[in-house]
């Protein structure tokens, strides 16, 4: 008897495949045999001879109970050879763990969509990010058992960031080029930016700090609050990836729990109600007027948003999310 939990091998940029990488060893813990998928072939003749041949391993194995599946795999062809011969294979439940949606992302067509949502009704089990999330898929006709994870874990070996003085300094990770914010956000006190692609515009007290490792990066955020925010504007999130804001937890949420850092977060974002109740940040409408909002915020209430962040820090560390998760596959 075995259990699986199948990903592709993605390329490492700027922690691209992380959160695949933090679930896998989780999973491990829980007794899950990993197995890879190579959907980056030299050529077509390869493709083919992968998939029918190097991957159709996995189905030697003489007992397959359930079957984790990280989505998405950037192979449709990959992905539709797998599922159709798993189908027939498995003994237990197959379960789709989403990590992106591409029908959520505006410039999707039509087509992607409906193969997408045909792929998630063939499953047991989603994993989805939030109800947000479960409740669109709802509405797009996908009737699959629906598990909600709540927030992403987030291995980080770095300690977690001690009480540092109350100035409500700002800081905001990611590849910068979908974050065009920046070059309009103006603060009275310090907006600290890592990542790629750091517009040459910006306000006069936002600070280029260079890009790091994600393992390398948690060292080098000592601000109060950690920004969830994306698009072009300061009112609102708007674009491509500001709508998808409204449905996806952003890992670079996990990324400053874990370290320690409380939250501030568009008040429309899905994981907005999760930072609200859980006290780890603030939610804002716009960022015209985080200087109002922050100075709203005292030295005492901070304290409390830090301590809860904190706790929650440890268990993101240790999985917890992850563990409870597959705990649900029955």
């Amino acid at each position: 008897m075995a259990n699986y939990i199948v990903s592709s091998n993605d390329p490492g940029q700027m922690g691209g495949s992380k959160a695949k990488e933090d679930i896998i060893k989780f999973a491990q813990e829980d007794g899950y045999v990993p197995f890879r998928i190579d959907p980056y072939q030299p050529n077509k003749l390869a493709k083919l001879y992968y998939t029918n041949i190097k991957m159709m391993k996995f189905f030697k194995n003489t007992h397959i109970d359930n079957v984790v599946l990280q989505y998405p795999i950037p192979s449709h062809y990959m992905i539709e050879k797998f599922v159709r011969r798993l189908k027939k294979k498995i003994n237990g439940k197959f379960v789709i763990w989403i990590h992106d949606i591409q029908g959520l992302q505006s410039g999707s067509d039509d087509k992607k969509i409906s193969w997408e949502l045909d792929l998630f009704n063939s499953a047991d089990i989603l994993i989805v990010h939030n109800p947000k999330m479960k409740e669109w898929l709802s509405e797009q006709g996908v009737t699959t058992n629906k598990i909600v994870l709540e927030i992403f874990d987030y291995i980080n070996p770095q300690p977690i960031q001690p009480s540092e003085p109350y100035e409500r300094t700002i800081c905001f990770a990611g590849n910068l080029f979908k974050s065009g914010f920046i070059q309009e956000i103006n603060t009275s006190n310090s907006f600290v930016v890592y990542g790629s692609n750091m517009p040459q515009k910006h306000g006069k007290n936002t600070v280029y700090a260079g890009q790091y490792p994600p393992d390398e990066l948690t060292a080098h955020l000592n601000q109060n609050y950690g920004l969830i925010w994306d698009g072009p504007s300061v009112e609102t999130c708007e674009g491509t990836f500001g709508h998808y804001l409204l449905f996806n937890n952003p890992h670079k949420t996990s990324l400053y729990i874990s370290s320690g850092i409380p939250i501030i977060i568009w008040d429309r974002a899905a994981l907005a109600e999760f930072v609200s109740e859980n006290n780890i940040g603030i939610t804002v409408r716009n960022l015209s007027e985080i200087d109002q909002v922050l100075n709203g915020v005292n030295e005492k209430e901070y304290g409390q948003m830090k301590k809860n962040v904190s706790a929650m820090a440890l268990r993101l560390r240790q999985g917890y999310y992850t563990h409870k998760a597959l705990k649900q596959i029955s």
